[in-house]
């Protein structure tokens, strides 16, 4: 090895100690960026000569710098998210429900029905006093307007819920058409073999947000582009740059469901997604409110028919038979969003059936009726009372809000320390950058000194041959 090949060391190792101090300073400008994934440079020898004395290195190459990642936290953070944003979309849709029931409000659900109740129970004390008899027909009307109230706010959560879905799905397909592009960018960068580690990056990030709006399997080929799979269907969103969207259909309900395209039949999966935001959101939707809706449209035409039965049992002030005193009779499969006081007993107060005899005003048998009815259990709400049922519709939706909550916390808790772990491996660390800065810079004035070195021994040699 000649003296000019010292130059030649020389060169290459100012200018591989000088790409760590830049990378070092790129990861340190970007500490704080969200997404980033720390730098490392890798370095190897030279092609290395055969002289005299055996075979030596002519320098140091950077083969490379690649981003600090793990692919099996990454899988692990992105199942946790998909579990999170269910819990998450269904707590905010659900959490909204309990005011709306008022367990404790003056204007809830339970309060009108002890409140109607009352009123029989004054009305059995004083069957012939028209207060008694007015306070009925306004509890009625009170409770009727409860359930009417009640069911339109359960109707409106699940309009909300919709809209959700509906947004959830632009933002998946959004995210879809951005990973296509970013495929094709990565493959085009990467030809000559270098890591586009700032696309990966950009990625990354859109894959775990990919993965909290709905559960998918992701794959990365050898050329870098990444496919993505539905997790329950394993029907494929993306494959490399091949694209599949999901659809949003309005089916006859008037709810969006999300199909896909299975060679050119488009098939409905709602029921099939599994998870995340988008699924959370259609289980609160499909299920959680629908079951709610369900249970109220039981209590209303129970209520309905159970007081209509009583009140034709009974007579009226004027001693005429009793006429229902809730409509529509019989109620229909809406009872609680149809359901109102019979508009000419809301007229006229002397229509409640309090006796259970013609011509006798002052009886209070059927009023006593109207408050058996309190206590009474019944098989068409499984054998429970009309309060206990209430109550436990009520209860319902409590104990759902607290299931889901807690999954919510669990999820965030776990999520939180993938997360750690994750900033442990791929996150900046400023101590250990700038313990690395010094190292490249010590490391770059070595070689500059070197280099000097080399210059001096070249003008010593060039000096004895001028002599």
């Amino acid at each position: 090895m000649g003296v000019f090949d010292y130059i030649s060391i020389s060169r290459t190792a100012l200018g591989a100690f000088r790409q760590g101090m830049n990378i070092a300073g790129y990861n340190v400008a970007n500490a704080n960026t969200e997404g980033y994934s720390r730098r490392v440079m890798q370095l190897g020898p030279t092609q290395t000569v055969e002289v005299r004395n055996g075979i030596i290195g002519t320098g140091v190459d950077v083969t490379g710098v690649k981003r600090q990642r793990d692919a099996f936290l990454d899988f692990a953070t992105r199942r946790e998210l998909g579990r999170m944003g269910t819990d998450k979309s269904r707590e905010e849709i659900l959490s909204a429900l309990e005011p709306v029931l008022g367990g404790t409000d003056s204007a809830g659900l339970t309060t009108a029905l002890t409140s109607f109740f009352d009123s029989f129970e004054t009305l059995s004390v004083q069957p012939d006093s028209p207060s008694s008899r007015a306070n009925v027909v306004a509890q009625a009307d009170n409770l009727a307007s409860t359930l009417n109230r009640v069911d339109a706010q359960f109707d409106e959560a699940q309009r909300n819920a919709d809209s959700r879905v509906v947004a959830t799905l632009d933002r998946v397909n959004a995210i879809l058409v951005q990973v296509r592009q970013i495929n094709l960018d990565i493959t085009s960068q990467e030809a000559g073999g270098a890591e586009a580690s700032d696309l990966r990056d950009q990625r990354d990030k859109l894959l775990d947000e990919l993965s909290q709006k709905v559960p998918v399997r992701i794959v990365e080929a050898n050329n870098g582009q990444t496919s993505v799979f539905l997790d329950s269907t394993g029907d494929p969103l993306l494959a490399g740059v091949s694209m599949r969207q999901l659809q949003a259909v309005k089916t006859a309900d008037g709810f969006t469901h999300v199909s896909i395209d299975r060679g050119g039949e488009i098939t409905d999966i709602s029921g099939a997604l599994g998870g995340g935001e988008l699924g959370g959101y259609l289980e609160a939707r499909d299920t959680d409110i629908a079951s709610y809706r369900t249970q109220l449209d039981t209590l209303a035409s129970v209520i309905a028919n159970q007081f209509n039965t009583v009140q034709k049992a009974g007579f009226d002030h004027a001693g005429n038979a009793g006429v229902a005193m809730f409509v529509p009779d019989p109620p229909g499969a809406h009872a609680a969003a149809a359901i109102r006081i019979n508009s000419a007993v809301s007229a006229d107060p002397n229509l409640v059936a309090a006796s259970s005899a013609a011509g006798e005003a002052g009886n209070n048998s059927n009023a006593l009726a109207f408050v058996a009815l309190r206590t009474r259990t019944l098989a068409s709400l499984g054998d429970q009372t009309i309060n206990g049922y209430a109550a436990g519709v009520i209860a319902g939706v409590g104990t759902d809000v607290k299931s889901v909550s807690a999954g919510l916390e669990a999820s965030q808790t776990i999520v939180d320390s993938l997360d750690q772990q994750r900033s442990a491996i791929s996150g900046v660390s400023l101590d250990e950058e700038a313990a690395d800065l010094v190292r490249w810079q010590q490391a770059f004035q070595a070689s500059a000194r070197f280099l000097q070195m080399s210059n001096q021994m070249i003008d010593e040699v060039l000096n004895d041959l001028a002599r």
